[in-house]
């Protein structure tokens, strides 16, 4: 109880001070629905539900939660003003099946796809990610996360010197800009990745990141997310919804912060240290066992090296 209250008492250093009112404010979004998965990290939950209450979002938040013990009844009393309904759904039935099950019950025309780790600012721009995704013609436009990019010198003193602000509940959000989006080629017997670089203010990809826009007709009608997935879920999304015919982008114009400042818990990192076996299980359903160029375009591996 006592790391929850000094969560719900943390102050961020405001990164965008200078941003009009105009600008941010979202209590006049009302046909977008927060789709957020949680397991085993109320506190990053409460985090993002602070800040999406703080700019006024009013319209639908549904959050599925399969940790061993949901939180859900102490998620509702601590934000009763929010539009939140709170799927308690068994142990551990992982990400994709979580979201699918939110999906299920999404009644607006768009949804905005969360990890519970993320936090709201001046710079989550959901109206204007909305006149993007119509003004392209998209079904889906992702934004970037900002967090501190622990392979720069900057990065890393950047992230210390949150280490001490977190010791007096102050934490510093990133500016640094960590984008993530690549093309898809797909053939009989292999994916390949390939860069895109930048355009303003939207490029258009097949694969970006896990914040995104959508249509929620558009994503529901291929099936959303592949249920037997608890890993790997991410690029499996994205091909299926390329082999769907969705039309995917990414803007620099919108983003979210990346929480690098909430410790962890220990069942969370247990679960997700579980190796690369839901990747193989996510690339079975293409009939290839990696995606070819990964580490060219994105950085690391998926599937096989």
């Amino acid at each position: 109880m006592a790391k929850q209250n000094s969560v719900q008492k943390m102050r961020l250093i405001d990164l965008a001070p200078f941003e009009r009112v105009s600008n941010f404010t979202l209590s006049g979004v009302h046909d977008v629905s927060i789709l957020i998965k949680t397991l085993e990290r109320e506190a990053h939950l409460i985090q993002l539900l602070l800040s999406i209450q703080k700019y006024g979002f009013q319209g639908p938040i549904l959050i599925a939660d399969d940790s061993k013990v949901p939180y859900g009844n102490s998620i509702k009393d601590k934000f009763p003003k929010l539009r939140i309904h709170y799927l308690e759904i068994p142990y551990d039935t992982g990400t994709a099946e979580g979201r699918n099950e939110m999906l299920k019950l999404v009644q607006t025309p768009y949804f905005l796809l969360c990890d519970e780790d993320f936090v709201f600012d001046k710079r989550t721009l959901i109206p204007l990610m909305i006149k993007l995704l119509n003004e392209f013609n998209l079904d889906i436009l992702g934004g970037v996360f900002r967090q501190h990019n622990r392979k720069t010198r900057l990065g890393k003193y950047l992230l210390l010197l949150n280490q001490f602000l977190n010791r007096y509940n102050w934490a510093l959000p990133s500016y640094q800009i960590y984008e993530y989006h690549a093309g898809l080629r797909i053939k009989k017997d292999r994916i390949l990745l390939f860069p895109i670089f930048y355009q303003n203010p939207v490029t258009i990809c097949d694969l970006t990141h896990n914040f995104f826009l959508a249509r929620t007709d558009r994503v529901q009608a291929f099936g959303g997310w592949n249920p037997i997935l608890k890993g790997g879920e991410h690029q499996n999304f994205f091909i299926r919804a390329k082999l769907a015919g969705l039309k995917v982008g990414t803007t620099r114009k919108c983003g979210v912060i990346h929480d690098q400042w909430t410790p962890n818990s220990e069942a969370y990192k247990a679960l997700r240290n579980r190796g690369n076996e839901y990747q193989m299980m996510a690339l079975e359903e293409f009939g290839v066992d990696r995606l070819d160029n990964y580490r060219e375009v994105l950085g690391g591996t998926f599937g096989l090296p």
